[in-house]
């Protein structure tokens, strides 16, 4: 018997690899460098072989030469690549968040070795970005990500080489909504020391044979983590409130929106 391989299916499935793996290298849940690389090639892998079948029957035009072949896998690439990197942004804004009440309570001194970034990063920060994380995976944010990948397959089908303009428009939008979410997330904390400062700073003129200098670093570290235990129901309520229109945002630009099944609400 004859032995045949349909080169058509080859490639289709070469595509659908190429646009998973965008969201596997840039999602904050996938991307991180604390997950082997290996671990990652094979979920991106892993993914593709479950999506394959619903894109088995489409007729895609196999490219004539190797430079117009890596075109379109550099289209398919930076398609996944667009809607990892709406959330990378996003979750930037945590980051920023976490380093502002670092800097406002004197405690940027204490930092920690960020594998992600290679750089190191306040413990706020830090933590800050983890409860992002948290919340991220716990109200189904790996679904809907997942979910809006399998609908752009219908709104752009693989093997086009096409990449919506919008695309630019929606990441600077969502750099405004990160900027945004951490001024919000930051503002109780800033509000607190500045309160504290104000406070210290008139004790200081009233009874100046008090040293309210030496205790003023630590009186800041108290109300930073006093607030923020306080204010972390507002994080996750401003963290959740956004993550749709982040999601709307990139998915719009990708011709397609977030549908209600995705999510219980």
């Amino acid at each position: 018997m004859d032995a045949w391989i349909d080169t058509s299916r080859i490639l289709l499935f070469s595509l659908v690899l190429a646009r998973v793996s965008g969201i596997v290298i840039m999602t904050p849940v996938f991307g991180s460098a604390d997950i082997p690389a290996q671990f990652r090639a094979l979920l991106a892998f892993s993914l593709a072989l479950l999506m394959m079948p619903s894109q088995w029957f489409v007729e895609i035009n196999e490219p004539d030469t190797l430079p117009m072949y890596a075109i379109v896998l550099a289209a398919e690439l930076a398609i996944g690549l667009a809607l990892g990197l709406g959330l990378y942004i996003f979750f930037s804004g945590l980051e920023i968040a976490g380093e502002v009440m670092g800097h406002v309570g004197g405690m940027s001194v204490a930092q920690i070795f960020d594998p992600t970034t290679g750089e190191n990063s306040p413990l706020l920060s830090r933590l800050v970005y983890m409860l992002g994380l948290a919340v991220f995976v716990c109200s189904g944010g790996i679904r809907l990500t997942l979910a809006g990948l399998l609908d752009t397959f219908e709104s752009i089908p693989p093997g086009g080489g096409r990449i919506p303009v919008e695309l630019g428009e929606a990441l600077t939008l969502i750099l405004s909504l990160s900027f945004s979410l951490a001024f919000r997330v930051a503002a109780p904390v800033m509000i607190g020391v500045l309160i504290s400062m104000l406070v210290i700073g008139l004790l200081g003129r009233t009874l100046p044979q008090l040293n309210l200098m030496s205790i003023g670093f630590s009186v800041n570290a108290i109300v930073t983590f006093g607030i923020l235990f306080l204010s972390i129901g507002g994080v996750v309520y401003c963290f959740q409130n956004e993550i749709l229109n982040v999601f709307s945002v990139v998915l719009q630009a990708l011709e397609t929106d977030v549908k209600p099944e995705w999510y219980d609400g």
